[in-house]
């Protein structure tokens, strides 16, 4: 199913988006666009198929409306405040050089345009697998001969079988420091952020997998994190104690047995590029050698970010960044 939310929340919160009535007509236009589509998918999907799709569109609208409405009533008293306080030209030269120019939408069908044509690619994804799958059920079973099915296999890769169960890899395994397929939404970007908090301040959710930088002007950094079992239970506010550059990692007691030896600084290393130890004493910011895992919960770690990611962060914030842990 596509992820209607991801898709128009990209464009309501957009630089130079419009208003409720501006909202209204975009959403009037992913209607269309899913109702067309859906009707030239080939061989045509079921009527439930096609329902689903269309409440999953109408709850991503009412979210994304609840949402807004929420954090203009909150924010609304803080915002004269906040403007006069942070200046506008430091900001955009921070979007400028983390994105690139960013143009503003000057009508409706600019803006409808880019988010009804990732609706019709995405769509068109699912058509292409709904069509392959009917196919397959269609087409005749294939007999092998004696020879091909008594063929030995390929032996998986070596990365393959160091992957645990949740997608974590085992220490001194590297796995990159980014994930060139990772959805965008999990990808480093600015976003559209009303808060009070100050800018600098650093937001952990837990349930949507984010860690959003604060910045000027209601705009924060969104970077995809995943979270392990060591800090499932982290809340409320708390501080940078310290900060380390390839930190070296030692085995907790529970993988003494698998993994009896420390492992010094370095790819490989499950605690990454960098770390940021918060004052509790026991939690952290920090790196990975799984960076497939970001967007999940994995049984080891605390809040983990690809190393590309943790050594961007890593360069914004200093001791004493406050952190506050939804």
């Amino acid at each position: 199913m596509v992820d209607y939310y991801s898709i128009l929340l990209r464009a309501v919160t957009a630089p130079g988006a419009g208003d409720a009535q501006w909202r209204r007509g975009l959403y009037d236009r992913s209607r269309q666009m899913l109702a067309k589509r859906m009707r030239a998918l080939r061989p045509p999907p079921p009527m439930a198929e096609i329902a689903a799709e269309q409440a999953a569109l109408e709850a991503a609208v009412k979210r994304i409306e609840a949402e807004l409405a929420w954090t203009e009533s909150n924010a609304s008293a803080g915002d004269a405040a906040s403007e006069e306080r942070q200046g506008g030209s430091a900001d955009a030269a921070w979007i400028e050089a983390d994105r690139g120019p960013i143009i503003a939408p000057s009508r409706l069908s600019g803006a409808a345009w880019i988010v009804l044509a990732m609706i019709a690619a995405a769509l068109g994804a699912g058509g292409y697998i709904y069509w392959a799958a009917m196919a397959q059920k269609s087409s005749p079973p294939t007999i092998k001969s004696e020879a091909q099915s008594s063929a030995a296999l390929p032996a998986p890769p070596a990365r393959a079988a160091s992957a645990a169960t949740d997608g974590d890899l085992a220490p001194g395994i590297d796995g990159g420091s980014s994930d060139p397929d990772q959805p965008y939404v999990f990808r480093r970007q600015p976003t559209f952020y009303r808060t009070l908090l100050p800018a600098g301040t650093i937001v952990i959710d837990k349930l949507q997998h984010y860690l959003y930088l604060i910045r000027p002007n209601n705009v924060a950094l969104r970077y995809g994190i995943g979270l392990g079992d060591h800090c499932k239970d982290l809340a409320g506010l708390r501080h940078i104690a310290s900060m380390t550059e390839w930190p070296s990692w030692q085995p907790p007691p529970d993988r003494l047995t698998r993994n009896p030896a420390a492992l010094p600084g370095g790819p490989g290393n499950p605690l990454g590029a960098r770390v940021l130890d918060l004052d509790d004493d026991s939690s952290r910011i920090h790196g990975t050698n799984a960076p497939k895992t970001i967007g999940s919960s994995v049984a080891f770690g605390c809040i983990r970010l690809v190393n590309d990611d943790i050594v961007d962060l890593y360069g914004r914030v200093q001791v004493s960044t406050s952190v506050v842990v939804n």
